[in-house]
C-alpha cells in the first residue's frame, strides 16, 4: 500500500469549493453523516474486510476497523480510504447523478478535514488511488466483493479518480496531490491543527477575550496560531466597559506576516495595554465590513474558517419581544444533523435540545417526534414544534448571540 502524500494543503484551512468557483466550507455534521452511512452498510463493510484478511491485507483490514469505529479519532489515512471505497461500492443505489455523487464524495472530504486536518485528506485521496473494491468472480472463487490493492502503473478505479480530483478541487490552491507512485512535494513546516481553529471559531461565537499581552504571548507568538492569526481579522475592545463579552468596539485590526498590526487602511494600529482584543465577527466590523473583505481579497488572505463572509441574522420586531422564534415553528430537520449540535455547546434529549446562556437563560428547542434511543432505528426527519427562550426575550441576548444562534438553527433545517 502506497504511503500517504506528504504535501500539506492551504495554509489557514479555508475550503474552495464548486465546480463553479464559489466559496464552500466544510459541513460541521459531516463526520455524524459518515457514521451513518457506514452503520447503513456495516454488513457490506465487514464483507469486504473479512475477505482482505482472507487474503492477507491484515494491515488494512485492521486500519480501516479502526476509522470505522471512531472517525473522529486517529488513525491512519489508509483506513479512512478503505472504508470510503467500500461505501462508495455499497452504496451506488443512493447516488443518483453527478451532484450526488460529489455530494457523498463531500461527506468524507468534511469530515476528514474537520477531524484529521488537510495533510490527512491528502493522504486518504492518494490512498484511494491504490485501492480496488471489486465485484465478485464466482468463477475465480469470489463470492463477495473484495478488496485489492492495484499494481504499479495500474490506472486507478474511476470512483477513485474522483475523490482525489474533488480533494484538489476543495484544496484549491494547494500543492498539486501527485498519484503514490509519481514525486510529490514536500510539506510546509507548522500547521494549525483543526482543533485549534475551532477554538478560534468558537471565541468569535461566544466572545472569548484576551488581555493585549496575552494575546501577544498565546496567539500571535504561538508558531501555529500565529500563522492562523494572519488570516482573521481582529476587533479590540473596551475594558472600562466590559460586561459578559458586550463591551464597546474600540477598533479593528489584522496581523501582517511581520506581527504588525494594521487596519482597514493598510496603516499601523496601536493597542493599548488595557485593551481587550477577539476575533471580529461581521457584526463589530459594522459599516466597515466591506473593506475589509475587500483587504482581505487583495491580499489573497484565505480564511480558516467562514468570518467576513459570514451571514448576519437578526431578529425582526415581533421577536425581539417575544420568547418564542416562530420562524422555525413547523420546520423540518435531518435527525443525523442534530448530534452535531454537541459540539457547538447544544445539550440532545429525547425531545428537547438546549442550549444555555449563562445561568438563567436557555433556549428550548422541542421535537416531535423525538428520539427513540437508538441511531440506526431513528427517524430521518424530526419537526420543530417550537424554539423558546426561558429567562427572558430574544431582544436581551447581544446581537452575535442571536446571530449564530439563529445561523445555527438554519443549518440544522437546511
Amino acid at each position: 500500500m502506497p504511503p500517504p502524500a506528504d504535501n500539506l494543503s492551504v495554509p489557514g484551512g479555508k475550503i474552495r469549493g464548486m465546480t463553479d468557483g464559489e466559496r464552500r466550507w466544510a459541513d460541521p455534521h459531516a463526520t455524524e453523516a459518515v457514521r451513518k452511512l457506514l452503520r447503513r452498510h456495516r454488513a457490506a463493510v465487514e464483507t469486504v474486510l473479512t475477505a482482505a484478511r482472507v487474503d492477507g491485507l491484515d494491515e488494512l483490514a485492521d486500519a480501516a476497523a479502526e476509522y470505522i469505529a471512531a472517525p473522529d479519532r486517529a488513525c491512519a489515512p489508509e483506513g479512512a480510504a478503505i472504508a470510503s471505497a467500500i461505501a462508495q461500492h455499497a452504496a451506488v443505489a443512493y447516488r443518483t447523478g453527478a451532484r450526488r455523487e460529489q455530494e457523498f464524495i463531500d461527506r468524507f472530504i468534511d469530515s476528514w478535514m474537520i477531524e484529521h486536518g488537510h495533510v490527512f485528506t491528502t493522504g486518504a485521496a492518494v490512498a484511494r488511488l491504490g485501492i480496488r473494491v471489486e465485484e465478485p468472480e464466482p468463477r475465480a472463487g469470489r463470492m463477495t466483493p473484495w478488496l485489492r490493492v492495484t499494481a504499479p502503473g495500474e490506472e486507478p478505479e474511476p470512483a477513485a479518480e474522483a475523490l482525489h480530483a474533488r480533494v484538489r478541487e476543495r484544496l484549491g490552491e494547494a500543492p498539486e496531490i501527485t498519484r503514490p507512485d509519481a514525486t510529490r512535494v514536500a510539506v510546509e513546516p507548522k500547521s494549525v491543527t483543526t482543533e485549534q481553529i475551532r477554538r478560534l471559531e468558537a471565541a468569535m461565537v461566544d466572545g472569548r477575550r484576551w488581555r493585549a499581552a496575552a494575546y501577544r504571548r498565546l496567539v500571535l507568538e504561538d508558531p501555529a496560531l500565529g500563522q492562523v492569526a494572519r488570516l482573521l481579522a481582529w476587533a479590540s475592545f473596551d475594558s472600562r466597559t466590559a460586561v459578559a463579552g458586550k463591551s464597546a468596539v474600540a477598533g479593528a485590526f489584522r496581523v501582517d506576516a511581520e506581527g504588525v498590526l494594521l487596519g482597514a487602511d493598510d496603516q499601523p494600529v496601536e493597542l493599548p495595554g488595557n485593551a481587550l482584543v477577539g476575533v471580529a465577527h461581521p457584526i463589530h466590523l459594522g459599516d466597515s465590513l466591506a473593506d475589509w473583505r475587500k483587504v482581505f481579497d487583495d491580499n489573497r488572505l484565505r480564511q480558516p474558517f467562514e468570518q467576513l463572509e459570514r451571514r448576519i441574522h437578526t431578529l425582526t420586531a415581533e421577536e425581539a419581544g417575544s420568547n418564542l422564534l416562530s420562524r422555525f415553528t413547523d420546520r423540518q430537520i435531518r435527525t443525523d444533523r442534530v448530534f452535531g449540535l454537541q459540539q457547538l455547546g447544544w445539550e440532545v434529549s429525547r425531545e428537547i435540545l438546549i442550549r444555555r446562556f449563562g445561568p438563567a437563560r436557555e433556549v428550548r428547542v422541542t421535537l416531535e417526534p423525538g428520539f427513540a434511543g437508538g441511531f440506526r432505528d431513528e427517524p430521518e426527519l424530526q419537526r420543530v414544534l417550537a424554539v423558546e427562550l426561558r429567562g427572558g426575550t430574544f431582544g436581551v441576548l447581544d446581537p452575535v448571540t442571536v446571530s449564530e444562534l439563529i445561523r445555527q438553527l438554519e443549518r440544522l433545517a437546511a
